[in-house]
């Protein structure tokens, strides 16, 4: 392979390095208005009365929109597509509000400064409710009103494996893990533009996005336009993992741009996110596992409470989703599981990167260091006697995991990291030592590849020649920046066997590209990126066939190099590809087109073993990581560089959920809005990182690639936190393990 496996910088590195690129919160459009956002100021309560009085009066002031005077219609911020039985709790401003950072109003103005100083204006009369910020409140019934159907939005419980099996003979491991709520801090905030088309009656939404058909299906039913007068164009995007998954400002600049008949634009600053968008999910995890004295892991339990924050969301699919996570990386014989989400007056949790199996890797890892020590098993082998091996079966799903190279992972971990020499180090380290001390620890987590079988999960390529030779690549994807539109390229590069420049890919439009899923579950790569290669391969066919009438001669005698087509028979032949769709365009009069769909059937594991040293201060309880080696069975590697940065930068990210990020609430149920407060690592903290690639091509992905982008991240909180345990001859499931935690510890256990 020419271009598959090296390394290219992403598709618009120079526009952003050089400040060129345009987001969305650069979009500038004729008589453009302004929004800005009034929230709630009380956790939970109702709204009586919105005095806009004074704020119709100010400079610039165009109009205000509040719950009395907006659409009553509800809606799902999770809801994708129409099929989904999802329950539609929210409404665009909030008469029933749930929690500080609701959206009440919205003032658009003819400039943002405007709006944001007559929002200020705004007066709210509200008939306070009870509130509950914690679980243990709502179930006690603090927030008794917080929804029609109580406080349990989900509750699942399921047994998969052998429902007889006997433990009789096995030892009974019992951990709890606390993990905290985590604030997503991408670096572009969120922001959507509206535009109105008189033309057609129609309406166009700018977002940064991860399913363009998703906000369409959310804000076609929301305002009953049919959805093909909903066109919603997926802009430049600064950073997701997961924030963008779910809609929350589009329907409030949609509302306000119908409202005034004039385009819109809302963009919230940082505290706004923080308040108002999603979180991931405060969790209590309590697993339950009876291992053999030989260290074979026979029967886990787990629990799962879930604070879920004030609305719904993606409660159902997320407890479930976890349940399935449980055995992407190791074998259960069986497995049962109880998961509940709970409403509480906090912000609402939602999707995050690794969709729950960051959280499940975190609970099970803590669980195996625990099992390491009753029965005396170097960890890193009794994750070697527990891994799923090749070929193996999801335990829930019954789908096989195809080429998962779990143990090599392992292997290959330890072989880097030099695990065994480490422990003797680290043991003589912590002997000579009193303040500083070391500790080791290793994580394993698996992900997934797409949907299947769970939901549908198809795709469709289209794809052109022009006739200077050129390609067109009409697919509906979404690059959060990580480079998903150059791996696009280097998969149809590789077919006709260009450069990339000479292939042009568009990112998700509704109006223009056909339909897709979204950018979720991990599939963009493994089956959107399979149906352009097989769009390129029938395109391919289809030129050879052309070119091969022209010569007279048979297809099969044909091939491409380096964007020429040269004969096997004949070295004198040589044609390009600008003189082949010339001869197809112009004298069989038919264009150099393809489409194709394709359905996924499989689901391969994805896996990761991660390795890191730690060192603890006791008397400070900081942490310093001087050691991380990550091992990824990543099934082909496309754009390496590409692939190795996501994992470094996964790694930056968990060790910060690891030690520092922590999103909390005050006791008025006012969370910490700001990043003074809510402490991301600094790039002087980030440790030496090696990442190592296993490559092994036997799966259905394009040339054998599988997903990175989510599995990245799964172990890495669970790795750090691990290793500090293990510096501190301490049990300790809580995470994010900061220095106030560390001190805790440190002072009970003297």
């Amino acid at each position: 392979m020419e271009r598959i496996g090296k390394s290219y910088p992403i598709h618009d590195a120079y526009a952003k390095v050089t400040g060129k690129a345009k987001y969305a919160g650069d979009i500038k459009l004729d008589n453009m208005l302004h929004v800005a956002v009034l929230f709630s100021e009380i956790p939970h309560g109702k709204v009586l009365e919105v005095d806009s009085s004074e704020a119709l009066g100010m400079e610039g002031v165009v109009a205000v929109l509040d719950p009395f005077n907006t659409t009553k219609n509800k809606y799902s911020r999770y809801k994708t597509r129409d099929e989904q039985n999802v329950e539609l709790t929210e409404r665009i401003f909030a008469e029933h509000v749930k929690f500080v950072g609701d959206p009440v109003a919205a003032v658009v103005a003819e400039t943002e400064e405007f709006a944001r100083k007559a929002v200020k204006k705004i007066k709210v009369k509200y008939e306070k409710y009870d509130f509950a910020l914690t679980i243990e409140e709502a179930l006690a019934g603090k927030n008794s009103k917080i929804a029609n159907k109580g406080v349990i939005s989900a509750n699942l419980e399921a047994t998969y494996g052998d429902k007889n099996i006997d433990c009789s003979d096995c030892i009974k491991v019992e951990t709890k893990v606390n993990i905290q709520r985590l604030h997503h801090a991408t670096m572009e905030t969120h922001a959507c533009v509206v535009d109105i088309d008189f033309s057609n009656d129609s309406i166009i939404v700018y977002s940064p996005n991860q399913s363009v058909f998703g906000v369409r299906t959310l804000l076609s039913n929301l305002f009953e336009i049919p959805n093909h007068k909903v066109r919603v164009v997926k802009t430049t995007m600064g950073g997701s993992f997961g924030a963008k998954q779910e809609w929350l400002i589009e329907p409030i600049a949609v509302a306000c741009a119908l409202k005034v008949e004039r385009p819109v634009r809302l963009v919230y600053n940082r505290e706004e996110c923080m308040t108002s968008t999603i979180v991931r999910a405060e969790m209590k995890n309590r697993l339950t596992t009876y291992f053999q004295k030989n260290g074979k892991l026979k029967n886990a339990e787990v629990d799962v409470l879930i604070n879920k924050g004030a609305y719904e969301g993606n409660s159902i699919p997320y407890i479930a989703t976890m349940l399935s996570k449980y055995a992407r990386a190791y074998r259960f014989e069986n497995l049962t599981y109880r998961g509940r989400a709970i409403l509480t007056n906090t912000p609402v949790s939602g999707a995050f990167r690794g969709w729950t199996a960051g959280e499940a890797a975190s609970t099970i890892e803590h669980n195996f260091n625990e099992a390491a020590k009753l029965l005396n098993i170097d960890p890193v082998e009794l994750r070697l006697r527990n891994c799923m091996l090749n070929g193996e079966k999801d335990l829930q799903t019954g789908v096989s995991l195809d080429d998962i190279r779990m143990k090599e992972c392992i292997l290959l971990g330890k072989e880097k990291f030099e695990w065994d020499k480490r422990k003797e180090l680290r043991e003589e380290f912590n002997k000579n030592n009193e303040r500083y001390k070391r500790g080791i620890g290793i994580g394993c987590g698996g992900h997934v590849s797409g949907f299947y079988p769970k939901v549908i999960d198809y795709s469709r390529v289209d794809m052109k020649m022009t006739d200077q030779g050129k390609i067109i690549v009409n697919t509906t994807i979404h690059d959060h920046g990580c480079g998903t539109v150059t791996v696009f390229k280097i998969i149809t590069a590789e077919i006709f066997d260009i450069p990339l420049d000479d292939i042009q890919i568009s990112e998700g439009d509704t109006e223009k590209t056909p339909y897709d899923l979204g950018c979720y579950s991990s599939r963009t790569t493994y089956v959107v990126g399979k149906t352009a290669q097989n769009c390129a391969i029938e395109l391919l066919n289809m030129i050879l066939k052309y070119a091969a009438k022209f010569l007279k001669t048979d297809p099969e005698n044909l091939y491409v190099k380096l964007g020429n087509i040269y004969s096997k028979r004949d070295k004198e032949i040589k044609l390009s590809y600008k003189e082949v769709v010339f001869y197809m365009m112009y004298k069989e009069q038919i264009e150099a087109f393809v489409s194709v769909n394709y359905k996924n059937e499989s689901n391969p594991g994805t896996v990761a073993a991660q390795f890191a040293e730690v060192e603890v201060d006791t008397y400070s309880g900081m942490v310093k990581v001087l050691k991380f080696i990550a091992v990824h069975d990543i099934g082909k590697a496309l754009n390496r560089e590409m692939c190795i940065a996501q994992i470094q930068g996964s790694v930056v990210m968990g060790i910060g959920s690891a030690l520092s990020e922590h999103f909390k609430i005050r006791d008025d149920g006012k969370p910490f809005n700001s990043l003074k407060d809510y402490h991301v690592i600094n790039s002087y903290e980030i440790p030496e990182t090696e990442v190592y690639l296993i490559e092994d091509q036997g799966n259905n992905g394009p040339f054998g690639a599988k997903s990175i982008g989510e599995v990245a991240i799964v172990p890495v909180a669970a790795t750090i936190s691990g290793a500090v345990n293990d510096a501190l001859g301490s049990s300790i499931g809580k995470i994010p393990l900061n220095p106030d935690t560390i001190v805790e510890y440190l002072h009970k256990s003297n």
